[in-house]
């Protein structure tokens, strides 16, 4: 929600910066740029809260590797990468997984967001005059 809240907050801005109006195009772009700075700020502190909750809560590994052992279809990478995901050790690789995660997602839900705002702006424009 907060996602589409800046993708729009973007294009609510970039129209008072171009007062005869932006298109969806515009829109989309703002935010997708707020999408890709929400993604770099929200991988820079997940690393802190990641070492936090590593002390506090301790090793949760063991706990979703007993929760995994009864679902089938959980063998390969993808439980490797969930298993390293709920390590408590900051490695490059989960680092960079977030990062790439939250820039896909984050991006794409701004672009939403940016997208929405210009189609309620336009309406509210037409409707004025």
């Amino acid at each position: 929600m907060w996602v589409l809240a800046g993708g729009g907050i973007a294009a609510f801005l970039l129209t008072k910066q171009r007062p005869d109006g932006i298109t969806f195009g515009d829109g989309a772009f703002g935010g997708v740029l707020s999408g890709l700075f929400g993604a770099v700020v929200a991988t820079a502190v997940s690393i802190p809260v990641q070492v936090i909750t590593a002390r506090i809560f301790g090793d949760q590994r063991q706990a979703l590797e007993q929760a995994m052992k009864d679902v089938p279809g959980w063998e390969g990478p993808l439980r490797d990468i969930m298993l390293r995901i709920a390590s408590p050790e900051i490695s490059a690789l989960t680092v960079s997984a977030r990062f790439f995660m939250n820039l896909i997602f984050f991006a794409l839900f701004a672009m939403i967001g940016g997208i929405l705002t210009v189609a309620v702006l336009n309406r509210r424009k037409k409707a004025l005059t």
